[in-house]
């Protein structure tokens, strides 16, 4: 019996540079269509985690390396990937160190801004999108609802996430650094999901006024600027707005540049090349980058507030270090519990038991017919075997589904299962 792994193929704000991340980013909608390309690569348990600063395919299933190279073609296509790219900015990890690295990934200690909240809730989506299409099962099922417990430890045992930043945060920092007093400067925030919602939240506790709010689609900028702050704009005026304000901060869903070169040349001619900064958090980028070689044009991106990050890591490092030492607890845990456990062997001696079963009472009913004509025998065989299918069915879904070790257990006392026993298959008589 092949075992079985649990792995990670990924990137991130530390192994690639935006312009690399952005092509690997995948959009929420399109999440389920890549699951289910991996499921017919044969891989029936994966989670994608796509953000800003990552993108992450979490799997279970055989422990072989053909396994890495379907999952690795997956990404590729998705992403129309160079074949230098995955040994340039991609890691593997497996078993302990895939799921150590998930711990971190979703207390907030692997992000750009340590600590950061967002990624806890980002991580359990993508697990219940990962869930409704049917591409979890044991062994991801219990990693997710382990890592959450994790997460949840080490925020009520530390103080990682007292005061917590964010990107949007870090990114109205920025700007107050670029300013030094925001108070008399125009702000657009192009936008209007959840980052943009964050930053408008800050910008309303730095107690500004002017700041304006565009989106697509334009009930969601009015449904913003009603709850928390600015005035909302149809996102026909966005050439307009860019000859009015000194900053944009912008974070759409975008697949192409929003404000493009040709864009700002007309916008800066009517605002006389007053300066414009942009601050760019989007992922794939709003803003072409080949406008940061204009005059008077300032772009920071994502990877900017990283410096900004670094600033604020040593108020952390304190905390940061116990939650490490909650994560080594875990991991040594939960390593310890999964070397104990592997389905594989239940379900074989699950089916091979019923299956015993099944031949013996054959062999009775077929002595005792005085009709010997092998049509009946076949058809016998065929109704015997699909009622033993529907019979054991239920149990092995709720093995493979459950992420409670419980279910382990108690299937292992109700069919009688010794794992260094498998070959004892009258021992499972009793057990149907």
């Amino acid at each position: 019996m092949k075992k079985q792994a649990i792995g990670i193929i990924g990137l991130n704000h530390n192994t690639a540079p935006l312009e690399i991340r952005e092509k690997f980013y995948i959009k929420e909608g399109s999440i389920p269509e890549l699951l289910a390309r991996i499921r017919q690569e044969g891989i029936n348990e994966a989670v994608v985690i796509s953000t800003c600063n990552r993108t992450e395919i979490y799997y279970s299933g055989d422990d072989n390396e053909e396994m890495v190279r379907k999952i690795r073609r997956v990404l590729s296509d998705a992403a129309q990937a160079q074949d230098d790219w995955f040994d340039h900015y991609m890691y593997i990890f497996k078993d302990e160190e895939a799921f150590r690295h998930l711990f971190l990934v979703a207390s907030g200690l692997d992000s750009m801004v340590i600590g950061e909240p967002e990624i806890f809730g980002q991580v359990k989506e993508a697990y219940r999108i990962a869930a409704s299409a049917r591409s979890t099962g044991f062994f991801l099922n219990k990693t997710f609802h382990k890592t959450f417990n994790v997460a949840k430890r080490i925020r009520t045992e530390t103080r990682i996430g007292y005061n917590p930043l964010s990107i949007s945060s870090m990114a109205v920092e920025l700007a107050k650094r670029i300013f030094g007093n925001l108070d008399e400067k125009k702000i657009l925030v192009v936008g209007a999901g959840e980052m943009c919602e964050m930053a408008l939240k800050y910008f309303q506790k730095e107690g500004l006024s002017d700041v304006f709010i565009t989106n697509r689609t334009y009930q969601r900028a009015y449904k913003l600027a009603d709850e928390i702050i600015g005035e909302a704009r149809p996102f026909e005026a966005l050439f307009e707005l860019l000859t009015m304000v000194d900053v944009v901060l912008t974070s759409t869903g975008s697949d192409v540049p929003l404000i493009t070169l040709d864009m700002l040349h007309m916008a800066m001619k009517k605002r006389k090349n007053r300066p414009i900064f942009f601050i760019d958090i989007a992922v794939p980028r709003d803003v072409d980058p080949a406008i940061n070689n204009m005059d008077n044009v300032y772009l920071y991106d994502i990877d900017d507030l990283k410096d900004l990050s670094q600033k604020h890591l040593s108020n952390r490092v304190k905390e940061s270090e116990k939650a490490h030492v909650i994560i080594e607890d875990e991991t040594a845990k939960f390593s310890e519990w999964l070397d104990k456990i592997d389905v594989n062997p239940l379900i074989s001696h699950i089916m091979a038991t019923a299956d015993h079963i099944r031949n013996r009472e054959i062999k009775k009913t077929l002595a005792r017919l005085t009709n010997k004509d092998p049509e009946i025998a076949s058809a016998i065989d065929s109704m015997t075997r699909s009622m033993m299918n529907k019979l054991v069915h239920p149990y092995l879904a709720l093995l493979k589904d459950s992420e409670d070790p419980a279910v382990f257990d108690t299937l292992k006392k109700l069919f009688q299962f010794e794992e260094n026993d498998e070959e004892n298959m009258d021992s499972g008589d009793e057990g149907l």
